[in-house]
This record gives C-alpha cells, structure tokens and sequence, in this order.
C-alpha cells in the first residue's frame, strides 16, 4: 500500500497550494518549473491538487480523493452503465466499509468512470469534485475535454470508482496491506458488477491516492490490451500547449484499430508516475514515431 509522502511546508509549496485552491494552472506550473527537483516539485503538485483541507463550524476537515481502477473485459458492460452501478452500489459500498478503517467518512461518486474521462481532467476537474463533498457547497457542473479511445472489440477497457475521504483529524489514510482483506475487496467488487452474459468478471484493484492508482491501473490496462492485441510500437509526445499533457499514441497488432491515443497529465501522476507507464510500455514493445493527436469531443465530468 502507497503511504502519504511527508510534505515539507516550504514556502514555494504553500504558494504552490495558493495557485491551486485558484483554480490558476499556469500558476502552479511557474511555481513548479522554478524549482530545481522536478520530479519531487511534481510529486508535492499531484498531492496537492488531490487534497482539500477547510472548515465546518471551527472544526478542520481534510479531504482526499481516491481511486479504485478496474479492467472491465471484452463484451462487458460496466463502464459508464448506471444500471450496473445501481446492481452493484450497495456491495460495493459494504465492502468498501468492510475494508477501510473504521469510522472512515467517504463519500462514493455514481457510476465507475472511463479512464477515457478521469485521464482528461484538468485540475479544476478534479477540484471540483472535492468541492462536492464539502457541507452546504453547491458546485456547478464543468464541461471539460474528453478523448474517445478507440480499442478493438476484443479489448479490455480501463475504468475508476472515484470516491472522497473525509477526516478531522489529518489527512485520510487506508489501511495497511492485508493479502487477505485485499483480495476480498477486490473479489467482492469485481463479482458485484459480474454479469453472466459474459464470462469474465471485471478485474479490480483496492483503492489509492489518485497518483498510485492512476498508474497502476494504466499498466495493468496495457499489459492486459498486450495480451488480447499485441502492442506493436509506442510514442509518448509533450504538448507544447500544456506543460500537463503527455500524448500516448499505440500501434496495435489489430485491422479494426491499428493506432489508439491516450492522455497521461502530469499533475495527476507526477514524473515518476509518467516514467512508471514508459516503462511498463518499454516491456511490451519498441519506441515508434509519434503520430497526430486524435480529435477530442466534449463531454460532462
């Protein structure tokens, strides 16, 4: 299990925290880019933006955001399916209960939601959906980017359950590793959303801050595209537009979807987050030329 790293309250983080809490994303990135260690600059900005500390009546609250990632198998339908989630809501939640520690205040949002979406999201995006779970704030719904990644019939598709912790006395923690509480998580959930119209039941992992399970369930989402349609050859290109976005683009042994493109952002996994998926791809297949970015449409967080 991934723990909090320690966060020294240098003066270029709290300004760093300003820059967030203004929703002012050229902000955070010219108090990232001054500092020397980018890699721990980056790190302290992916906590960062996760994290919402405020008050209720005098009293500190501190928030975070986790995600639980899911591999949903070819020919199922559990991304994005409100039926399913209404199916397998009341489970999931027990089970979450079951495994978190005790008197933990969570808050778990509708529907598991595409990696094609939770990839895409700004920090406002992610900010926003902290802001929701505060007493007595009505936050607006944001529009915001989302690409269509397209994947043969055959693949597997990368989700998130995306839920906030609460807590008045520090920041949430989850507990410590446990082979057996972990795997019954894992199982419960994945069979609450098994359908027996296909056979495989989806695969899901145990929750984590958001720069741990991000990365975790992209990897395991590469390594099982892998295994149903080779991946021939990799690119990775920055945005010269946003010092965020790291372009993925995938050559796929498939006639019906020969490239794919997907979205990694930076303020989400940090560079040792970026690096972990390079070299998750590095393993399946060789570096290729980058190809065009693919259109993106706009869709509701």
């Amino acid at each position: 299990m991934h723990t909090h790293p320690v966060l020294v309250r240098e003066n270029w983080q709290i300004e760093l925290d300003e820059a967030i809490r203004r929703n002012d994303d050229a902000g955070m990135w010219e108090v990232v880019a001054r500092q020397p260690d980018q890699e721990e600059a980056q790190e302290a900005m992916a906590t960062l933006v996760s994290r919402l500390a405020y008050r209720i009546d005098s009293r500190p609250r501190f928030s975070e955001m986790f995600l639980l990632p899911m591999i949903e198998p070819a020919g199922a339908n559990v991304i994005a399916n409100e039926a399913a989630w209404k199916a397998a809501s009341f489970a999931v939640g027990e089970a979450l209960d079951s495994w978190l520690p005790k008197k933990t205040a969570k808050t778990v949002f509708n529907g598991i939601r595409p990696f094609d979406w939770v990839g895409t999201w700004r920090p406002a995006v992610l900010r926003s959906h902290l802001y929701r779970t505060m007493p007595g704030n009505d936050q607006a719904s944001i529009t915001t980017l989302s690409e269509d990644i397209a994947c043969p019939d055959e693949a597997p598709r990368l989700g998130f359950l995306c839920m906030v912790l609460t807590s008045d006395r520090g920041w949430p923690t989850l507990p410590r590793a446990n082979t057996l509480a972990d795997k019954r998580l894992r199982d419960v959930v994945g069979f609450a959303f098994h359908d027996n119209a296909y056979s495989t039941p989806p695969t899901a992992l145990t929750p984590d801050r958001v720069q741990f399970a991000m990365v975790d369930g992209v990897c395991l989402w590469l390594h099982e595209l892998d295994r149903t349609c080779k991946v021939l050859g990799w690119s990775a290109t920055p945005i010269a537009a946003s010092a965020d976005v790291v372009k993925v683009t995938l050559r796929l042994d498939s006639e019906q979807v020969p490239l794919t493109q997907f979205t990694l952002r930076k303020h989400q996994i940090g560079l040792r987050g970026v690096d972990e998926v390079l070299q998750m791809l590095a393993s399946l297949a060789p570096v290729m030329d980058a190809a065009r970015d693919a259109p993106a449409k706009n869709m509701r967080s």
